[in-house]
């Protein structure tokens, strides 16, 4: 199949525009050479009707039409002098005698009837000349005169040159103007054509509001150009946002994946200890010793404990992850807390005892939680105290401004491997599992403190110490 070829905008505006112009120029054309012609005519019918008027103001004082008479009012001998009855009878013909009955000329006819008539062109039966004939009645005759078409009076009739070529040149005027204003107006719908076509491929690098004319047109074009990038703006934002909230959902499950099977790990090992315990001591028949069921009895207890502090915990992280706003937040004394936190210590044995350094002012007062604020300190010194191998644990109030408060928590002890702090809060993550499971820990206490730090609208951080240890440093909002 053949495509047919498509006329652009602007060709189509610009012959459109020119048609019009030229339809318009080509009317105003033809008023103007009839009114010129007209004119003519009617200046022409006024000077033969003064002809007239002379040779019937002769005839009705007496006097007769004759040649001399006739010359004497046209020196150029060019006048035809016709004068005729009301009955069309001619009574006298400057070019000789004429027989014919002049009733039913035109011009004869509207003389006597209206008492002036005019042909502006008729074929005379006498000599077969064209004449120019203007008629004019008096007392029961009408007086005719004629002046044949040649050279002079032709071109006295013709329209005047200065006008034809005076509107051929605002004719060609306006088709230039014509060509410019297509241009003009085109090059949005260009513009809108090459940003349609880039859209289409997503490049509108190039395409932006200040590339169209400085018009309404132009306007609208670059309204549309806007009101697509806006769209598109908000399309792909709100594609990222769908995209964030996806990988969000998917992180989420793969969180909750991994805590039940590290749940499901940390919880084994206990009730695994504990049924084995209790195994033992159902089936040992009265054979074990006091001591060996007293051993049993203590690891059941201790693992006990474990679950129950792994219970805790779980309750504690469950709480801040997925119901925070059914956490109540009140004044709290942070420098309370901490001191009582401190005095807890007191209860580990003295070869895991540390020196507690506190450099917070008193009556330290922010809005939120006092029991995750008290996890925050606790979890920190009971792992500095299990694991940090130091001597020395510092709390210090470091900045305050009008929204948070922010701290320092360090210990002088060995510190940890560099790849290990990226993973320090992670829940169940453990630097050492057999020496962390030994000494109770649940792998929860920093994601605790990550956690309720986040609650209270502040980040934290973690680093080895130059001089040895681990620091923590982290801010609560007020």
């Amino acid at each position: 199949m053949v495509s047919r070829r498509v006329i652009n905008v602007q060709t189509r505006l610009f012959l459109l525009i020119v048609l019009f112009t030229w339809i318009l120029t080509a009317i105003f054309f033809g008023l103007q050479y009839n009114r010129e012609r007209d004119y003519k005519i009617a200046s022409l019918d006024s000077h033969l009707q003064m002809q007239n008027a002379k040779i019937l103001e002769r005839l009705e004082t007496g006097g007769q039409v004759t040649p001399q008479f006739v010359k004497q009012i046209d020196p150029d001998d060019s006048l035809r002098v016709t004068v005729i009855d009301l009955k069309g009878n001619v009574l006298y013909d400057s070019n000789g005698e004429v027989k014919a009955n002049h009733a039913n000329r035109p011009e004869v006819q509207q003389a006597v009837k209206m008492g002036h008539g005019f042909t502006k062109r008729r074929i005379s039966s006498t000599n077969n000349r064209e004449y120019f004939y203007s008629a004019t009645r008096g007392h029961g005759i009408v007086v005719r005169t004629a002046l044949p078409y040649n050279h002079s009076l032709t071109e006295m009739l013709r329209a005047d040159s200065f006008n034809s070529y005076l509107i051929l040149t605002i004719a060609v005027i306006m088709t230039i103007i014509a060509w410019f204003a297509a241009h003009s107006i085109s090059r949005s719908v260009k513009n809108l054509r090459n940003f349609a076509n880039a859209a289409e491929f997503g490049d509108l690098s190039k395409y932006e509001a200040q590339s169209f004319p400085d018009d309404e047109l132009g306007e609208i074009s670059s309204h549309i150009v806007n009101l697509y990038k806006l769209q598109q703006a908000t399309a792909e934002e709100r594609d990222k946002n769908l995209r964030a909230a996806i990988h969000e959902q998917k992180e989420k499950t793969r969180i909750k994946h991994e805590l039940t099977n590290n749940i499901s790990h940390e919880i084994k090992t206990p009730v695994h200890v504990i049924q084995a315990c209790l195994e033992t001591l159902e089936n040992s028949d009265g054979q074990l010793t006091p001591e060996m069921r007293k051993d049993l009895l203590d690891r059941s207890y201790e693992n006990v404990n474990r679950l129950v502090s792994l219970l805790a915990d779980l309750s504690v992280i469950t709480r801040i992850s997925d119901a925070p706003d059914q956490i109540q937040s009140a004044p709290v004394d942070v420098t309370s807390i901490i001191k009582q936190v401190a005095g807890d210590m007191k209860v580990y044995p003295p070869e895991q005892q540390m020196r507690i350094h506190i450099e917070v002012p008193d009556g330290l007062i922010i809005n939120g939680n006092q029991g995750l604020i008290e996890s925050i300190f606790r979890n920190l010194m009971v792992n500095a105290f299990n694991y940090s191998g130091g001597r020395d644990v510092t709390v210090k109030l470091v900045e305050e401004t009008g929204d948070y408060y922010r701290f320092i928590f360090n210990d002088n002890g060995v510190g940890v491997e560099e790849k290990h702090l990226p993973r320090l809060f992670e829940r169940f993550y453990r630097v050492d599992k057999g020496r962390s499971r030994s000494l109770g820990g649940t792998g929860l206490g920093l994601a605790i403190v990550k956690n309720a730090v986040l609650f209270h609208k502040g980040k934290i951080t973690v680093r080895n110490r130059k001089l040895g240890g681990l620091e923590f440093e982290f801010t609560l909002h007020k």
